[in-house]
C-alpha cells in the first residue's frame, strides 16, 4: 500500500500522435474567354466574317450617286442663252480694216455679269488667223463719228472690265485687222470670245 505521505508522481502526458500534414491543393487557373479571338477556320471558311452585306452597300452607293447628281444639277451655273453676232460693219483703211461687231445675248444668270476680257479672231480664206482686243469703250463714239460705215452697228459699248445687267443685252465692239476689205469679205470666219469673272465664257462665231 503506498505511503499516503510520499509525494505523488504526476502522470505522464499522453504521447502526441503525429498526423500527416495536409498539402495545399493548387486551384486550377480560371478559364478566360478571349472575345476578340476568331478561329482561323471561321475567319476563312465563311465570307460573312470579312465582307459586308452586299444589298445595303449597293443601296448606299445608289443613294450617294443620286445625291451627288442633285447637287451638281442645282449648283451648275445657268448658261448665257441666245448669243449671236448680229451685225458686222467694215471701214477700210488701205491695207487694214476697222470692224464693228454687234452682239446680242441673254444674261439669264439672275445677277450681273462682269466681263473680264474680250478677244476676236479673223480667219481669212487662205487659213491665216488674226486676233485682236476691242478698242476702249470710251473711244467707240469717236470711231462711229469718224467712220460712218460703222454707225449701222451702233449699240451699247462692249469691252473689258464691264458689268452686264440681267436680261437681254446688245453691245458693240470695234476691232482692227491687218487685211484689206477684199480679204475680210472673203474670210472663212469671224469669232468672238467674251470671258466673264466666275462664269463660263461666251463663244460666238459668224461663218462666211
Amino acid at each position: 500500500m503506498p505511503d499516503e505521505n510520499s509525494p505523488s508522481t504526476p502522470p505522464s502526458p499522453p504521447a502526441a500522435t503525429s498526423t500527416p500534414e495536409a498539402k495545399p491543393t493548387s486551384a486550377a487557373p480560371p478559364r478566360t474567354t478571349d472575345f476578340g479571338h476568331i478561329p482561323m477556320t471561321e475567319e476563312f471558311d465563311r465570307a460573312k466574317w470579312t465582307l459586308p452585306p452586299v444589298i445595303p452597300v449597293l443601296i448606299g452607293v445608289v443613294v450617294l450617286a443620286i445625291a451627288v447628281s442633285i447637287i451638281l444639277v442645282t449648283v451648275r451655273p445657268k448658261s448665257i442663252t441666245n448669243g449671236a453676232i448680229a451685225q458686222v460693219r467694215v471701214a477700210p483703211q488701205g491695207d487694214s480694216v476697222l470692224v464693228a461687231v454687234q452682239v446680242k445675248f441673254d444674261n439669264s444668270t439672275e445677277k450681273q455679269l462682269w466681263v473680264q476680257e474680250i478677244t476676236s479672231e479673223l480667219e481669212t480664206s487662205d487659213g491665216q488667223k488674226y486676233t485682236d482686243q476691242p478698242a476702249p469703250r470710251s473711244d467707240l463714239a469717236r470711231f462711229m463719228r469718224a467712220f460712218p460705215q460703222l454707225a449701222d452697228a451702233s449699240a451699247a459699248p462692249l469691252g473689258d472690265e464691264q458689268k452686264i445687267p440681267t436680261g437681254p443685252f446688245t453691245g458693240v465692239s470695234i476691232f482692227s485687222y491687218p487685211v484689206d476689205k477684199a480679204a475680210f469679205d472673203a474670210r472663212k470666219s469671224l469669232s468672238l470670245r467674251i470671258k466673264f469673272y466666275d462664269w463660263p465664257a461666251l463663244a460666238l462665231a459668224l461663218k462666211q
